[in-house]
């Protein structure tokens, strides 16, 4: 499973004269139930007139090497229970890096002088880390589901409180009973409440979803801390007995719908902000400098966007074209720069969130930003 931790510590990866390629497969089987991830990686190979005359077993280029041990890689290790793969290798050099994860990815081969992190990043984005509370009176059950993967599982039965000798059930004692089971109730909640959040400290979830009854739940609510209670993005029915296979399905579920719902009101945002021009840019090149200068609070960017630039070799400013030296700087550019992936490394070194979006974008070039001032 990927974590904001690979991300960073791709982005660190120190140049160190090699060339650096970055392999990302789609895992997925088709109508077939095939995996076609060797098509694409047959017409790469056809791209480099180089390995036309590779040997299979003693490679004469270093690019032939690192493509048979990606090769060896996905015939020994891969797991296929996953969907994504993401490759990373020096050519000519001895780092090699592989991630795989259970959401798919689009097919895509770059080699620069740095790992490529857009598609990474997106597959993060898009995929939030869910932590489950199904709870009733007298039962917890914690689970943390990402890319419908579980991962902790566990359940909290406490022992009932003793109850006095003369409160029984039914009769002249119902009211006694009920309010005893009303005060374990409380008492199991704010033990209850405790236990996530020690839960909480360990899995990070971004999101919870909260499953039990309606009085339940409402009650249980009373007593999380507020950290919690923001990040409780639905409620709904489910016994803490539930399958783990029924729970998934309904969180994925839950999931998808609001990962719609969160492009669309990003989208949304973005664009009202953008007409008023209250805090907002739009555009490559606006967006590109405020980002740089850090006034972005947050970026959107369109899934299929592509687009060149050039960097200044001096000041290492990015800009959408080359006109004559720097402005800022006076320095020597560099072409070939994939500026989509720049600003998602900048976002990223700058803890800024970023949205992926397939909703039109054309009015705002394909991308845009909400500004901190």
């Amino acid at each position: 499973m990927i974590t904001i931790n690979d991300i960073q510590r791709l982005i660190q990866h120190e140049a160190n004269g090699h060339s650096v390629l970055s392999l990302y497969l789609d895992m997925s089987v088709n109508s077939d139930n095939k995996r076609t991830h060797h098509i694409f990686l047959n017409k790469e190979r056809s791209r480099f007139a180089e390995l036309e005359s590779d040997r299979e077993n003693h490679h004469r280029e270093p690019l032939g090497a690192v493509l048979a041990r990606i090769d060896s890689w996905i015939e020994e290790v891969y797991d296929p229970a996953n969907r994504g793969v993401a490759i990373f290798a020096e050519i000519g050099g001895d780092w090699f890096e592989a991630l795989q994860f259970p959401a798919s990815t689009r097919n895509r081969l770059e080699i620069l002088d740095h790992p490529v992190i857009g598609p990474l990043s997106e597959v993060m984005s898009t995929h939030p880390r869910c932590g489950v509370i199904l709870v009733d009176r007298e039962h917890l059950r914690l689970m943390s589901v990402h890319m419908g993967v579980v991962g902790e599982d566990y359940r909290i039965e406490p022992e009932a409180i003793d109850a006095p000798h003369d409160v029984q059930v039914g009769g002249y004692s119902q009211k006694g009973y009920q309010k005893r089971k009303a005060e374990e109730a409380r008492h199991f909640f704010k033990d209850f409440a405790e236990e996530i959040q020690r839960f909480d400290q360990k899995v990070e979830p971004d999101a919870y979803l909260l499953l039990g009854t309606t009085e339940n739940t409402q009650h249980f609510r009373e007593v999380l801390p507020k950290k919690i209670i923001d990040r409780i993005l639905h409620t709904a029915h489910s016994p803490p007995g539930a399958a783990t296979a029924d729970v998934v399905r309904q969180v994925q579920s839950v999931v998808d719908e609001l990962a719609q719902r969160s492009e669309a009101a990003a989208l949304d945002l973005v664009q009202d902000r953008v007409r008023q021009s209250h805090f907002a840019t739009s555009g490559l090149h606006d967006t590109l400098v405020q980002l740089q200068e850090g006034k972005v609070e947050r970026l959107v960017v369109a899934r299929d966007l592509e687009r060149g630039g050039v960097q200044c070799m001096q000041c290492n400013f990015y800009l959408v074209q080359r006109d004559g030296p720097c402005p800022y700087c006076g320095g020597e550019l560099r072409d070939g720069v994939d500026l989509v992936e720049s600003m998602i490394r900048i976002a990223a070194n700058q803890a800024v969130g970023v949205d992926f979006v397939g909703g039109d974008m054309h009015d705002l070039n394909g991308v845009a930003a909400l500004l901190k001032f």
